[in-house]
């Protein structure tokens, strides 16, 4: 880890005395820069859950912190996707790791989307893409809508689990150029025939639903 995130360790050890911290985000995966903040998910024994978004070292943090006993209970593991590759710094009493693994698991049997779920989600980014056309402020502010839900819907075509925009972004990337390329024209450009291309593509990846 970098220096400053190290300081971060210290004041988190200082302010939380956690059993477990699990980085996760650009600091874990050492993708992060000057504008990065520190994700993290820090487990104590009692602390109520806190949502702390301090600046250490010039840093901003985001880190959610939990007490042990909300994971002795029911509690939903797909609000907690984003540590399943994250980086444990403190453990303990294994307490991380077996979120961690609990959350694996999680995301190994989740069911690929059907057919059917796969269709009505493409049919919808097509009924959105006319709407958009209009011209108007509901128009552009679908346009916006269909560009920030259908990488999600992409994912579920090709069948690969959607773990934040950060993520699929960078699978889409590797797992398909032109795909990419395609949805990163309609990202930037905001040129009707750039959505058209993306939507195409779309309805294109469905209709083959190959699983990844």
């Amino acid at each position: 880890m970098p220096e400053t995130a190290h300081h971060i360790l210290t004041y988190l050890q200082q302010e939380y005395q956690p059993l477990s911290v699990i980085a996760y985000g650009s600091y874990a995966d050492g993708s992060h820069n000057a504008d990065s903040d520190f994700d993290a998910l820090v487990i104590t024994e009692s602390h109520e859950v806190f949502h702390d978004v301090s600046f250490v070292e010039g840093i901003q943090l985001d880190v959610f912190v939990y007490p042990a006993p909300f994971f002795a209970g029911d509690f939903d593991c797909g609000d907690f996707v984003q540590i399943s590759d994250g980086k444990i710094l403190i453990d303990r009493d294994g307490t991380g790791a077996a979120l961690q693994n609990r959350v694996l698991s999680y995301l190994q049997k989740l069911p690929q989307k059907s057919e059917e779920e796969v269709r009505g989600e493409i049919e919808w980014c097509r009924k959105m893409l006319l709407r958009a056309k209009r011209g108007d402020a509901e128009g552009f502010f679908r346009w916006h809508w269909l560009l920030t839900d259908s990488l999600e819907i992409f994912c579920g075509a090709a069948g690969h689990p959607y773990r934040g925009p950060k993520k699929a972004l960078r699978w889409l990337a590797g797992y398909d150029p032109e795909g990419f390329a395609r949805y990163q024209a309609a990202l930037s450009g905001f040129r009707r025939e750039d959505l058209e291309a993306w939507v195409s593509y779309l309805e294109q990846t469905g209709s083959q639903q190959q699983p990844h």
